[in-house]
């Protein structure tokens, strides 16, 4: 029998910080890009909500987790139990080895929000790399920083205590696995492969929290003999949202900003030339250098994941792709 596709979708999110603002308003940009989606307005839920309840609604819902980090396994687990068969969680997944066993029994369709990797950039990255055009790979460089430990230890307010300063609810690492896994799975996406080792070094300079790790450098190494260094941090003074990175290849290099996020930079011997992005095909459909910064890869993600919930060929960051990566970077060489 031909399976029946939802002739409408009902998002329902759990968690109202920041990463649940960028999901309602990427999920309300989306409902009005491409209606012929059936998207209906995202509906709030609390953390005592009944998603049996969902399930009754008339629409097929899809549930997008935002709360902290350390409960991601659990109301993953707890939508799979109510019956809800399509799930989207911010990342990390979950932050502890003891989760990964049942989240990889999990059958719902689980999509992960690691934006980055449905932006312009990123995407013309791995088609040079993948097509050969940058020769073999000597290495891929990067970084990503911030300034909230930065600004936070130079503020003469005393900051009150949030839900990263409960190890419970946090995990027992901060941008190692928060801002780091946002740059280990670009790493896995350039590649084509996930880590096979990571080494890494971190430091608690300015820390909010005895566990929240500030800076940390990486070295990362992949099954074929490929390699990338870089940086995460929150402590980065001067820093706003610094994602870069740079593949080093034996017949060009390309580097691509965040922060200019509409151009690539190529090089070859000594010349350097910019590619400009020309394409409105992605994520809000702006023209170029007029887009939405970090939700042009919200949009994007949630596009993929729906059109893959009507039977399209939809590309996402799914669940057991990311409990591969965390289950190396939880067991990394981590030293401070």
């Amino acid at each position: 029998m031909p399976v029946t596709q939802p002739t409408k979708i009902a998002p329902f999110i759990l968690g109202s910080g920041h990463a649940g603002q960028a999901a309602a308003k990427s999920l309300a940009a989306l409902a009005i890009l491409r209606p012929e989606l059936g998207l209906n307005p995202a509906q709030w839920l609390s953390r005592t909500s009944d998603l049996k309840g969902l399930c009754e609604a008339g629409a097929e819902p899809l549930l997008v987790i935002s709360n902290p980090h350390g409960l991601h396994a659990k109301a993953i687990l707890a939508a799979e139990a109510a019956g809800i068969k399509f799930i989207v969680v911010e990342k990390p997944a979950c932050v502890s080895l003891g989760d990964m066993q049942a989240l990889r029994e999990v059958q719902a369709t689980v999509g992960v929000l690691h934006i980055y990797r449905h932006l312009w950039g990123p995407q013309l990255l791995r088609t040079l790399f993948a097509g050969g055009e940058l020769g073999e790979l000597i290495a891929i460089e990067g970084r990503y920083w911030q300034a909230s430990a930065a600004e936070r230890a130079l503020s003469t307010t005393k900051a009150l205590p949030t839900w990263k300063d409960d190890e419970a609810l946090a995990g027992r690492f901060d941008a190692y696995l928060d801002v780091g896994s946002h740059w280990m799975d670009m790493l896995t996406y350039l590649v084509g492969q996930p880590p096979s080792r990571i080494d890494a070094w971190l430091t608690y300079h300015n820390a909010a929290s005895q566990h929240r790790d500030t800076h940390v450098q990486t070295v990362v190494n992949f099954p074929g003999g490929q390699r990338a260094f870089g940086s995460v941090s929150k402590a980065v003074h001067g820093a706003g949202n610094q994602f870069a990175i740079h593949i080093l290849g034996s017949r060009g290099s390309a580097a691509w900003d965040f922060e200019d996020p509409d151009r690539v930079t190529i090089g070859q011997g000594r010349d350097r030339r910019t590619i400009a992005r020309a394409s409105t095909d992605l994520g809000s459909g702006q023209s170029p250098f007029h887009g939405m910064g970090w939700l042009e890869g919200y949009i994007e993600c949630f596009h993929q994941f729906v059109r893959a919930m009507r039977g399209d060929a939809g590309h996402y960051p799914t669940l057991a792709e990311n409990l591969v990566l965390l289950q190396t970077m939880l067991q990394a060489n981590l030293t401070r």
